[in-house]
């Protein structure tokens, strides 16, 4: 056993992040997390004031990502006795103090954070907050001794955080900018960084493994090759089926059918076949058309759920008098995209020669660079309808699957022996 709580890039930053603004970018995996949620919490301890926030992409995610470490990871063990975290309230008391979250992944934020003076914070994952939002954090930074903690895995350089790093490098003595990388996280196993090396690809594998703000261009799954990736038959025992539907009245309709079967090690998922319908040189189908033809096409398959665009009202309720209902679908792009890549590399992803335009779509999808130097991540919206599909029902339903499975709120304070990422004689910092 490594009896060192801390690695040397951890306890680099933890001694040296004193700035207004401290942040910790980089790989993922890198120890970044860790790292600056301790130093937040030492500094909270000291904070005059008492106006101290906690920000993330949302609620779940700061209980998940910083929550659950105070209660199970071996190098906060001397804030766990004095910490309880109210999930009604969103506080986590600390001691006498009282810090608020706030779930700033979208504008919503905005309001939230407007007219409030922050003493101290910790934003979790900034990358992923809008422009806005951002601003709105700086400016309620307003006392002399106001801090910001915040990390953050690289998106693209004209991002609102690579510029706050900027005047870190250039010498600006308000900000605090510590680049990390994978190797900075001594603990973690060669074969996880080797695993992690295989499944990420192209502008993920620049941004997440080498840690660098790297521009969206190009092939967006430029590893797709139909030899690897699409296969006549699915493995495993078949438990049930999901779809994914983009529905299309300017452009395609797609649904895409996707087979969901046990493997000895986990799930596998198969794209099984395709309803593919475009109106170009034909008539446009009236939204009863299309539930018609989506109730044709699923038959009598024990079908657990079925993701649709969001935008798509009426058509949910042509399918709902159909007894097809609809889930709330998971519509994030980037992290859709990266979901897809990720299980499509993985082999947990695989697809059949039937879904002949699915397949044609993964070898043209592309990143739309008008967007790219706008500093903003997104496709190019042509000829992506299967992919939009896809997309819906990979990001979705393993959301909610890994929502299902996370650790539930009273347990955190236990230690469970059968999990070696959650003992602390097996685990050393740290994979956050």
């Amino acid at each position: 056993m490594i009896s060192d709580p801390f690695s040397p890039k951890q306890v680099d930053f933890i001694l040296n992040a004193e700035a207004k603004f401290n942040l910790a970018h980089g790989s993922v995996r890198s120890g970044k997390t860790v790292a600056v949620f301790f130093k937040f919490l030492q500094k909270a301890l000291t904070c005059p004031g008492e106006s101290i926030w906690i920000l993330g992409r949302s609620i779940s995610d700061i209980y998940e990502n910083c929550i659950v470490l105070i209660f199970t990871h071996p190098s906060f063990l001397v804030f766990k006795p004095f910490c309880t975290w109210s999930k009604h309230d969103k506080i986590l008391t600390f001691g006498n103090k009282k810090i608020r979250a706030i779930g700033a992944g979208d504008e919503g934020a905005l309001a939230a954070i407007q007219g409030k003076t922050f003493d101290l914070c910790y934003c979790n994952e900034m990358t992923l907050y809008p422009e806005n939002v951002l601003q709105m954090i700086i400016t309620r930074l307003s006392m002399p001794h106001s801090q910001l903690y915040g990390d953050m895995n690289p998106m693209n350089p004209d991002h609102f955080c690579k510029r706050m790093i900027d005047h870190a490098e250039n010498g600006d003595k308000k900000y605090y900018a510590s680049h990390w990388k994978i190797d900075d996280n001594p603990y973690l196993p060669e074969d996880l960084k080797d695993s992690l090396k295989q499944t990420l690809t192209g502008l993920f594998l620049r941004r997440y493994y080498y840690g660098e703000w790297a521009l969206a261009e190009g092939s967006i799954y430029d590893f797709f090759e139909r030899k690897y990736h699409v296969v006549d038959h699915a493995r495993g025992e078949t438990l049930y089926w999901i779809a994914g539907i983009d529905y299309g009245t300017d452009h395609a309709f797609c649904c895409v059918l996707i087979r969901v079967s046990q493997l000895p090690h986990g799930l596998q998922l198969w794209a099984e076949d395709e309803y593919y319908y475009s109106s170009k040189g034909k008539r446009q189908l009236a939204p009863s058309e299309y539930a018609e033809e989506v109730q044709k096409f699923l038959g009598e398959r024990a079908i657990k759920a079925v993701y649709l665009d969001p935008s798509a009202a009426l058509f949910k309720a042509e399918l709902a008098r159909r007894n097809i209902h609809t889930v709330p679908t998971n519509n994030e792009v980037y992290d859709g995209i990266i979901t897809v890549a990720n299980a499509i590399k993985s082999g947990t992803l695989l697809i059949s020669p039937a879904c002949e335009n699915l397949i044609r779509e993964m070898q043209t999808y592309v990143w739309d660079p008008k967007a790219s130097k706008s500093g903003k991540e997104a496709p190019l919206k042509k000829n992506d309808d299967c992919c939009d599909a896809l997309r819906y029902a990979c990001k979705s339903f393993m959301k909610n699957r890994m929502q299902f499975n996370s650790p539930k709120e009273e347990t955190l304070s236990l230690v469970n022996k059968n999990n070696p990422f959650h003992n602390p004689q097996n685990f050393n910092p740290n994979y956050r």
